[in-house]
Protein backbone atom coordinates (compact mmCIF):
# COMPACT_ATOMS: atom_id res chain seq x y z
CA UNK A 1 0.00 0.00 0.00
CA UNK A 2 0.88 3.43 -0.79
CA UNK A 3 0.05 6.77 0.35
CA UNK A 4 -1.10 9.02 -2.29
CA UNK A 5 0.84 12.22 -2.99
CA UNK A 6 -0.39 13.82 -5.97
CA UNK A 7 -3.13 16.40 -5.82
CA UNK A 8 -5.14 15.58 -8.18
CA UNK A 9 -5.36 11.79 -6.90
CA UNK A 10 -6.04 13.08 -3.30
CA UNK A 11 -8.71 15.49 -4.72
CA UNK A 12 -10.11 12.89 -6.58
CA UNK A 13 -10.27 10.57 -3.38
CA UNK A 14 -11.69 13.24 -1.02
CA UNK A 15 -14.26 13.12 -3.31
CA UNK A 16 -15.26 10.07 -3.56
CA UNK A 17 -15.15 10.26 0.15
CA UNK A 18 -17.46 13.17 0.31
CA UNK A 19 -19.92 11.61 -2.35
CA UNK A 20 -20.13 8.43 -0.24
CA UNK A 21 -20.80 9.94 3.22
CA UNK A 22 -22.99 11.91 1.39
CA UNK A 23 -25.23 9.30 0.07
CA UNK A 24 -25.67 7.48 3.82
CA UNK A 25 -26.40 11.05 5.24
CA UNK A 26 -28.47 12.25 3.13
CA UNK A 27 -29.87 14.92 6.03
CA UNK A 28 -28.55 18.44 6.09
CA UNK A 29 -29.29 20.08 9.28
CA UNK A 30 -27.74 24.18 9.85
CA UNK A 31 -25.44 23.48 12.55
CA UNK A 32 -22.27 25.04 14.98
CA UNK A 33 -19.84 22.75 14.62
CA UNK A 34 -18.08 23.00 17.58
CA UNK A 35 -13.96 22.79 18.23
CA UNK A 36 -11.17 23.83 20.72
CA UNK A 37 -11.02 27.48 20.57
CA UNK A 38 -14.34 28.36 18.18
CA UNK A 39 -17.08 26.92 16.58
CA UNK A 40 -17.97 26.73 12.27
CA UNK A 41 -21.54 27.91 11.85
CA UNK A 42 -22.00 25.38 8.59
CA UNK A 43 -24.86 22.62 7.41
CA UNK A 44 -23.92 18.52 8.93
CA UNK A 45 -24.64 15.79 6.52
CA UNK A 46 -26.40 13.62 9.26
CA UNK A 47 -27.55 10.14 9.26
CA UNK A 48 -30.20 8.78 11.55
CA UNK A 49 -29.49 4.89 10.17
CA UNK A 50 -25.83 5.44 11.38
CA UNK A 51 -25.89 8.02 13.96
CA UNK A 52 -23.14 9.63 12.18
CA UNK A 53 -22.96 13.33 11.12
CA UNK A 54 -19.79 15.33 9.03
CA UNK A 55 -18.88 18.19 7.39
CA UNK A 56 -16.36 18.55 5.20
CA UNK A 57 -14.37 21.73 3.61
CA UNK A 58 -11.70 22.44 2.10
CA UNK A 59 -8.55 24.32 3.78
CA UNK A 60 -5.11 26.52 2.95
CA UNK A 61 -3.15 23.08 2.85
CA UNK A 62 -5.51 20.09 4.11
CA UNK A 63 -9.26 19.18 3.63
CA UNK A 64 -11.18 19.21 6.66
CA UNK A 65 -13.58 16.21 7.42
CA UNK A 66 -15.20 16.25 10.80
CA UNK A 67 -17.22 13.57 12.48
CA UNK A 68 -19.15 13.08 15.39
CA UNK A 69 -21.94 10.81 17.07
CA UNK A 70 -25.46 11.43 17.49
CA UNK A 71 -28.52 8.93 17.55
CA UNK A 72 -31.16 11.31 17.95
CA UNK A 73 -31.65 14.15 14.86
CA UNK A 74 -29.59 17.44 15.86
CA UNK A 75 -31.87 20.48 16.14
CA UNK A 76 -30.84 23.33 13.78
CA UNK A 77 -28.21 25.71 14.52
CA UNK A 78 -27.31 23.88 18.05
CA UNK A 79 -23.77 23.31 19.11
CA UNK A 80 -22.20 19.97 17.93
CA UNK A 81 -18.99 18.52 19.26
CA UNK A 82 -16.44 17.27 16.67
CA UNK A 83 -15.33 13.43 17.78
CA UNK A 84 -12.50 13.25 15.25
CA UNK A 85 -11.29 14.40 12.46
CA UNK A 86 -9.45 13.08 9.26
CA UNK A 87 -7.98 15.88 7.53
CA UNK A 88 -5.68 14.41 4.47
CA UNK A 89 -3.37 17.34 3.17
CA UNK A 90 -4.40 18.95 -0.35
CA UNK A 91 -0.66 17.43 -1.76
CA UNK A 92 2.38 15.41 -1.05
CA UNK A 93 2.64 13.83 2.67
CA UNK A 94 1.96 16.50 5.55
CA UNK A 95 2.81 14.33 8.60
CA UNK A 96 1.34 16.72 10.73
CA UNK A 97 -2.49 16.75 9.37
CA UNK A 98 -4.22 13.53 10.49
CA UNK A 99 -5.20 12.04 7.52
CA UNK A 100 -4.04 10.00 4.34
CA UNK A 101 -5.76 8.85 1.48
CA UNK A 102 -3.85 5.52 0.02
CA UNK A 103 -4.06 3.13 -2.36
CA UNK A 104 -3.42 -0.67 -2.72
CA UNK A 105 -2.13 -2.95 -5.61
CA UNK A 106 -5.55 -4.02 -6.45
CA UNK A 107 -5.96 -0.08 -7.12
CA UNK A 108 -8.61 0.38 -4.00
CA UNK A 109 -8.26 3.67 -2.35
CA UNK A 110 -8.27 3.40 1.52
CA UNK A 111 -8.72 5.79 4.35
CA UNK A 112 -5.99 6.22 6.92
CA UNK A 113 -5.58 7.88 9.96
CA UNK A 114 -2.20 9.22 12.10
CA UNK A 115 -3.57 8.56 15.17
CA UNK A 116 -3.04 11.88 17.02
CA UNK A 117 -6.75 13.22 17.97
CA UNK A 118 -7.57 16.10 20.35
CA UNK A 119 -9.82 16.80 23.21
CA UNK A 120 -8.91 19.55 24.84
CA UNK A 121 -7.53 17.59 28.40
CA UNK A 122 -4.27 16.44 29.09
CA UNK A 123 -3.20 12.80 28.29
CA UNK A 124 -5.33 12.78 25.05
CA UNK A 125 -3.11 12.32 21.79
CA UNK A 126 -1.32 9.82 19.71
CA UNK A 127 0.19 7.33 22.26
CA UNK A 128 -3.64 7.47 23.96
CA UNK A 129 -4.98 6.40 20.54
CA UNK A 130 -2.47 3.77 19.63
CA UNK A 131 -1.86 1.89 23.25
CA UNK A 132 -5.63 1.34 22.96
CA UNK A 133 -6.79 1.15 19.20
CA UNK A 134 -8.37 -1.69 18.90
CA UNK A 135 -8.81 -1.90 14.94
CA UNK A 136 -6.00 -2.52 12.33
CA UNK A 137 -2.80 0.04 11.85
CA UNK A 138 -0.50 -0.38 9.39
CA UNK A 139 3.17 0.91 8.47
CA UNK A 140 3.65 2.74 4.78
CA UNK A 141 7.60 3.83 5.21
CA UNK A 142 7.70 3.75 8.15
CA UNK A 143 4.74 6.39 8.64
CA UNK A 144 2.62 4.44 11.52
CA UNK A 145 -1.65 4.93 10.42
CA UNK A 146 -5.19 3.41 11.90
CA UNK A 147 -7.30 1.53 8.76
CA UNK A 148 -10.78 3.77 8.19
CA UNK A 149 -11.39 1.59 5.92
CA UNK A 150 -11.51 0.97 2.58
CA UNK A 151 -13.90 3.26 0.21
CA UNK A 152 -14.11 0.44 -2.51
CA UNK A 153 -16.15 -1.18 -0.27
CA UNK A 154 -19.77 -1.48 -0.08
CA UNK A 155 -19.84 -1.05 4.34
CA UNK A 156 -17.20 1.85 4.31
CA UNK A 157 -19.52 4.47 5.61
CA UNK A 158 -20.47 1.92 8.70
CA UNK A 159 -16.46 1.40 8.95
CA UNK A 160 -15.72 4.85 9.27
CA UNK A 161 -18.89 5.48 12.08
CA UNK A 162 -17.04 2.15 13.89
CA UNK A 163 -13.96 4.33 13.70
CA UNK A 164 -15.35 7.41 15.04
CA UNK A 165 -17.13 5.59 17.73
CA UNK A 166 -13.30 3.83 18.28
CA UNK A 167 -11.53 7.68 18.90
CA UNK A 168 -15.12 8.53 21.17
CA UNK A 169 -14.54 5.49 23.17
CA UNK A 170 -10.84 5.92 23.65
CA UNK A 171 -11.03 9.85 24.34
CA UNK A 172 -13.53 8.20 27.28
CA UNK A 173 -10.73 6.58 28.88
CA UNK A 174 -8.69 10.27 29.89
CA UNK A 175 -11.40 11.64 32.86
Amino acid sequence: MLVITIQEHIEKAQEGLVSRLAQECRIRIPARLGYRGGYEECAIFWSDRLGLYFYSKELQSRYWNAFGLSEERPQENSMMLIICEINPPIKGLDRKVQGAFAQDDKGHTWLLHRGRIGGGRPGIGRRLFFDNFRGEAIRIHGDRFAVVGNMNTQGFVEHLRDFVEEVDRIKALVA
